[in-house]
């Protein structure tokens, strides 16, 4: 990928360039900008800071009964992403209009391609007092890039060295030109330039992923496992608004774990939070008529699968390097598993009416999946593609007695979800029950859920993807096959191999021009729908709710960022 050295150099890269570096990166988009501003610009000196009109106390709710991690250098989930972004600072982030832009570096420039020298901000503090400098920005990239069981560790390997010039300037040398580095550096989505107070988290790691130690706008000062996290504004947050007004406005956020969406809304709709992280469409639907529930619609770049288990996984070596390692099923070794064969997959697909998903499911909120670029990869994405995935409810039924499933039922099989997924399971079990297919859906917690996925024992799991707008995300951090060191298959969900389309996804990742991309990544999606490595179903439009009274959260990114958030 070819770059204007300017284009890169801080105090900001405008959002065209954004796209090419997360085009490059592969990484969490930025669409679904809130027009309710970010998490705060900042000023050059801390010293400066005033007061502004603020205060309170808000309750929000988060769509999970777990947290598992909480140190940056392990945090792969969306709620958990959300949550860190509050907690710690970055060296950059994404800004409100989607353009990555400093956080504690306050600017940025390129010697050359290879080598970044970041302008810091005056030193600050973390939460337990300890400085926050140059000094510390290098501790903390030296400690991740110590972690080889980090899920970020690929996107340090190419720092050759970190230099510390002094207190306020960090030098960063690249041992060749990496595209998307800055990318990278965000807080979030990047995860990798987020700040650390490595010698805390050295020193005891596992209770720094519980209660971490970093240097946001909020503390961590509480949490009860399963229930909640209390987070407090951190007096001497050295960030600031625009106008010099010390952040967060708000004295302190309460998360509440609520997993149930029906309970999470209800207790939007009751004003017993003020913030949801994710409102179910259909209530979103209902909120159209209140004048107390302002919904914002994020995550446009999200994807919703069926993943069906296309391989025995006693009968693969490199299923154990996907994430989660778990100690896999031997389930198969005696019975049949149909969704081994390409025939039995693409039944599945042609049995889902997609449209009436999107209806009876999303109540609109959502758009039909034929194949698997979603709309935010504007350069790939066909709403209705030549090759695609289409209900065929009578070739369903002709496959399935091609593949010699011709009894009544004809199969039955298990339909791993989480609760959220739980009205689009049971559409699809009305609609696979149409061609004989009989499903049990199996409904887990979160916390569950992902122990569950990586034992193997369902043939089919409701799978997706959040903001991804490209191509890099989906495929290769989800399909590729694994393989025991960088971020290849990482989160392989369903065993899927095929050499070739491995080999088409390796050219791909070392290829910038987007003709050249298209070529061969149009050959990848051939192969998808040969193989149905996924049943396709729904891009949906995931709703975010908030009090009328409550204001200001930055949901770029598909963050939720308090730092700016006010009540009244």
């Amino acid at each position: 990928m070819e770059f204007n050295k300017s284009d890169l150099e801080g105090p900001r890269i405008n959002r065209r360039t954004a796209t090419k570096l997360f085009a490059a990166a592969g990484l969490t988009s930025f669409a679904g900008c809130s027009s309710i501003g970010g998490d705060g610009d900042t000023t050059s000196d801390t010293t400066s800071k005033t007061t502004a009109a603020s205060g309170g106390s808000v309750t929000a709710g988060w769509n999970t009964d777990t947290v598992e991690f909480l140190d940056p250098h392990y945090v792969d989930k969306g709620q958990e992403i959300a949550l860190q972004s509050n907690i710690y600072s970055g060296l950059v982030k994404i800004g409100p209009d989607g353009g990555i832009v400093g956080d504690f570096a306050k600017d940025w420039s390129l010697p050359d391609s290879s080598t970044y020298v970041f302008d810091l901000h005056e030193p600050g503090t973390f939460h337990n007092g300890d400085t926050l400098d140059a000094a510390a920005v290098k501790a903390s990239l030296e400690r991740l890039m110590s972690l080889d069981d980090s899920p970020h560790l690929g996107k340090v390997q190419s720092i050759e060295s970190i230099t510390v010039e002094d207190e306020t300037t960090l030098r960063i040398s690249l041992s060749e030109t990496i595209g998307p580095f800055i990318s990278f550096m965000t807080r979030g989505p990047g995860r990798a330039g987020t700040i650390v107070n490595a010698s805390v988290a050295e020193g005891n790691p596992d209770e720094y992923n519980r209660m971490p130690v970093g240097s946001g706008a909020f503390e961590l000062t509480e949490r009860e496992s399963g229930q909640y996290l209390q987070l407090e504004a951190f007096d001497d947050y050295w960030g600031t608004d625009g106008e010099g007004n010390a952040l967060p406005y708000v004295d302190s956020v309460r998360i509440n774990l609520i997993p149930e969406p029906s309970t999470m809304w209800t207790a939007l709709r009751g004003g017993e939070i003020q913030y949801s992280n994710q409102v179910p469409a259909q209530n979103a639907a209902q909120s159209e008529s209140m004048d107390s529930v302002d919904i914002v619609g994020a995550n446009p770049g999200a994807w919703y699968c069926v993943a069906p288990l296309c391989n025995d996984p006693a009968e693969v070596e490199w299923q154990q390097y996907a994430s989660g390692n778990p100690n896999p099923t031997d389930k198969w070794q005696n019975e049949d598993l149909p969704t081994t064969d390409p025939k039995v997959r693409e039944a599945i697909s042609k049995a889902i009416d997609r449209e009436t998903l999107v209806e009876h499911a999303h109540f609109g909120y959502a758009k039909p999946a034929h194949s698997v670029f979603n709309p935010s990869i504007a350069w790939l994405y066909e709403e209705e593609p030549d090759l695609g995935q289409y209900y065929d409810r009578e070739a369903a039924r002709s496959l399935l007695d091609d593949a010699g499933y011709t009894g009544d039922p004809r199969m039955s099989l298990s339909l791993l979800g989480v609760p959220t997924d739980e009205r689009r399971m049971t559409v699809i079990q009305q609609m696979l029950s149409q061609v004989g297919i009989e499903v049990e859906l199996n409904v887990q917690q979160e916390s569950a859920f992902w122990d569950t996925l990586y034992r193997y024992e369902n043939e089919l799991v409701m799978y997706d993807g959040y903001v991804d707008i490209d191509p890099w995300m989906t495929l290769w951090k989800q399909l590729k096959t694994p393989v025991k060191e960088g971020s290849a298959g990482a989160w392989q969900a369903n065993l899927y191999h095929n050499e070739e389309f491995d080999s088409l996804l390796e050219q791909d990742y070392h290829t910038s021009d987007q003709g050249e991309r298209t070529d061969i990544l149009r050959q990848a999606e051939e192969l998808f729908i040969e193989d149905t490595a996924w049943v396709m179903t729904t891009f949906p439009l995931i709703p975010k709710g908030s009090a009328a009274s409550f204001t200001g959260v930055g949901n770029q990114a598909g963050l939720s960022n308090f730092h700016t958030a006010r009540m009244g």
